[in-house]
């Protein structure tokens, strides 16, 4: 690469196991041996990968493809894989995890396709410990009450120029609440996608003077934040869509995996709801799903199938439980292992439902209400746990049990309906 065209910096871009965005910045004259050799950071200081007496790990890029900022222009960035000092990728790293499940699908003939829906709110913070939305708009509003369009057109054509294909924006049901849509993709590059724009839409809010937060459910009262995504898989030969069957229905593959995903539900919602917050946002009410579920167009279930018209190419299904905090490479690894172990033991879901599961379905298993109980509900998950890794699943539980605990000792009588200044100092300005 000419020293002309390289950017000033580069940004190094990555999660940790629960989810966090990290980057490290290098400058010009180090790009080169960055992307080379890779970059070295303390293991230790980042939640779940390493103890503070064997913390050495290594940066390294995994595209050869450097984006320049569009909002910093003398900025680049480049999404990381997490590497032990020996130069084998770290099996605690969500991407690596989401590497060797799809591994796994790909031995089958298959690749996992996800489109995503990314919520936020834009909040102003008057004082430290108060939020208030920075608009009064509603769902599909428009200007005035609608008080970031500009701002979200932008976030728009930056992605675009960050090679992130973006379907839709508008505004959200509650006020301040917005989604972008981000078309659907390969998972990894999915995942990296969702990663890339809550980075992306988190800067752009602030030259705003904004705060953008992917905290699920910030305020009390009013719908919170989901992070909904479509699943589809895709034979790797042939490039054909194997979820669909006869016009409007979904083929017999694509069911198992589903009966596959509601298996897993209450272990999955661990992963996918990950937060304390998370599980204020399930609840009957705020069009947040809480029965596990499925039904054609139903948006009370964990699974809704979209009306697709025919058009095989759009056969797919939505998973409804997942929000804007979880980790997407971790989320999207657990339930791709989940939806292939229904395909390995061909499960049956059960029939589908229409019915309003917010007002009835009170005979239906019902999604864990707390993080503590999905937890644990994870902890016995063999089929998750040997398919993302025990090393990876063993952390991931320390670390959530400890934010769990820590909760309960704030407040040891838990308000479903209350959201305390402990989860908006922990949770607001995570992305």
């Amino acid at each position: 690469m000419s020293s002309h065209r390289q950017p000033e910096f580069l940004r190094l871009i990555f999660t940790s196991i629960t989810g966090e965005t990290h980057s490290v910045e290098v400058g010009q004259e180090s790009i080169e041996e960055a992307l080379a050799e890779g970059v070295y950071f303390d293991g230790s200081s980042v939640r779940g990968y390493a103890s503070v007496n064997s913390s050495d790990l290594l940066l390294k890029p995994v595209s050869t493809k450097i984006a320049p900022l569009p909002w910093s222009p003398d900025v680049a960035v480049m999404p990381c894989g997490v590497y032990e000092s020996s130069g084998k990728m770290h099996t605690r790293d969500p991407r690596s995890a989401l590497g060797r499940v799809a591994e796994s699908a790909m031995d089958k003939g298959l690749q996992l396709i996800v489109g995503s829906e990314l919520e936020f709110f834009l909040v102003r913070r008057p004082h430290d410990r108060t939020i208030e939305p920075a608009d009064s708009g509603g769902y599909f509003a428009t200007t005035p009450s609608d008080g970031a369009l500009m701002l979200r057109r932008k976030v728009f054509k930056a992605l675009k120029a960050l090679g992130i294909s973006a379907t839709t924006h508008h505004h959200e049901v509650a006020p301040g609440q917005h989604e972008i849509g981000l078309r659907h993709a390969a998972a990894t590059a999915t995942a990296d996608n969702v990663m890339l724009s809550k980075m992306a839409i988190a800067e752009l809010a602030a030259l705003e003077g904004l705060t953008a937060t992917f905290m699920p459910k910030p305020f009390a009262g009013v719908n919170g934040s989901g992070m909904h995504i479509h699943l589809s898989l895709w034979e790797a030969e042939h490039g054909q869509n194997v979820f669909a069957s006869a016009p409007g229905d979904l083929s017999s593959l694509a069911k198992s995996f589903v009966a596959g995903l509601l298996e897993h539900a209450a272990s999955l919602a661990a992963i996918v709801a990950p937060t304390v917050n998370s599980f204020k946002r399930l609840r009957p009410g705020y069009e947040a799903p809480t029965r596990i579920a499925w039904g054609p167009m139903n948006r009370t279930t964990i699974i809704r199938v979209p009306q697709y018209n025919g058009s095989k190419e759009k056969a797919r299904i939505e998973f409804r439980c997942p929000d804007p905090l979880c980790s997407p490479h971790l989320a999207f690894a657990a339930v791709l292992a989940a939806g292939l172990d229904g395909i390995d033991k061909s499960l049956l879901p059960p029939s589908p439902t229409r019915d309003d599961l917010f007002k009835s379905g009170q005979d239906i298993k019902s999604l864990p209400e707390t993080l503590g109980e999905a937890l644990y509900e994870l902890s016995r998950d063999n089929v998750l746990r040997h398919a993302l890794g025990h090393s990876i699943v063993d952390s991931y539980i320390d670390l959530r049990e400890s934010e769990w605990t820590e909760y309960l000792e704030m407040h040891p009588e838990p308000s479903f309906s209350q959201i305390t200044d402990w989860e908006t100092s922990k949770y607001l300005l995570l992305n």
